[in-house]
């Protein structure tokens, strides 16, 4: 059974048995194996000069089922700590050093995304969404969760936001936000379909789209404002664990911003959403107003 691990040293050693043009397909992924596994089938084919059927062969004469079982491997032989699931935990950490090396992850993540944040795009964005009479936010998988915050967070403060997954419903609720809505579109790597197709069709609606996004991105691209940030995870190989930190974090900068240009009508709603939350909780456990943390 061919090892992931040591998938290119077993490509490099079959090399010389393969056709010439399945060795085309071999020296493509010998020399750019991260870029291959961003690629599909159709983009490695046309980069090696051969057929789809060609790259199919390929796989199989060194030993995968396929295509996207020699994807699969090509990932695991590139990836460091632990493939899809974490780059920064080995498989046989014990759990105090995978707690230690997340959060340390987390922190260093965090971090650099400061240092990096472009502010001329955040003040921007925070004009906008001040300004906005409605707020549409969206995202699909790990990203929806980052959308409902998002909602969450400027709801707080008295404002129309909601957030959906559901493309055929953002279609209908991009077309009722109206001249001064703003559609809020969040996705790591920026490459998702139906996240693009959704904010291209706001912005030919007349909708500013602010994103929360990789720079350089298909959804960068068709975005009124952007607000870029290199994924710290490869999506093709990692689960997005820190990346998904950092997005909260731009989400609690653009809310705490509003909030400021809003000022005492912000502050206000706030006071009143506090008091109507406030029956829902058991006062058991509650410290004493003034009692010092130990």
């Amino acid at each position: 059974m061919l090892q992931p691990v040591n998938i290119l040293d077993h490509i490099r050693g079959r090399l010389p048995e393969l056709k010439r043009s399945e060795a085309q397909v071999a020296e493509m992924v010998l020399v750019e194996p991260q870029k291959v596994l961003g690629q599909s089938i159709t983009v490695l084919a046309q980069a090696a000069g051969v057929s789809e059927a060609t790259v199919v062969r390929f796989c199989r004469s060194i030993g995968c089922a396929g295509f996207p079982d020699f994807k699969l491997r090509l990932a695991e032989g590139q990836a460091r700590g632990t493939p899809f699931v974490s780059q920064d935990v080995a498989p046989d950490d014990e759990t105090p050093t995978v707690a230690r090396k997340i959060f340390s992850s987390a922190a260093a993540a965090l971090n650099d995304a400061a240092g990096a944040l472009d502010m001329a795009a955040v003040s921007r964005a925070v004009e906008l969404l001040a300004d906005a009479s409605s707020i549409l936010c969206i995202g699909t998988g790990a990203s929806a969760v980052v959308a409902e915050d998002a909602a969450h967070k400027f709801m707080r403060f008295g404002m129309a936001a909601q957030a959906s997954a559901d493309p055929m419903m953002v279609r209908m609720l991009a077309v009722n936000l109206g001249a001064r809505g703003v559609l809020l579109a969040i996705s790591n790597t920026g490459r998702t379909v139906m996240v693009t197709e959704l904010a291209q069709m706001a912005r030919d609606l007349g909708i500013p789209v602010i994103a929360i996004t990789a720079p350089g991105s298909p959804l960068a691209a068709v975005s009124s404002v952007a607000i870029g940030h290199t994924p710290v995870e490869d999506a093709e190989i990692y689960t997005p664990m820190a990346s998904r930190l950092v997005h909260l974090a731009i989400i609690d900068v653009l809310s705490t911003g509003v909030a400021l240009k809003l000022g005492a009508e912000a502050r206000h709603h706030l006071a009143k959403v506090k008091a109507v939350l406030s029956g829902t909780r058991s006062s058991h456990g509650k410290p004493a107003r003034g009692r010092q943390r130990a």
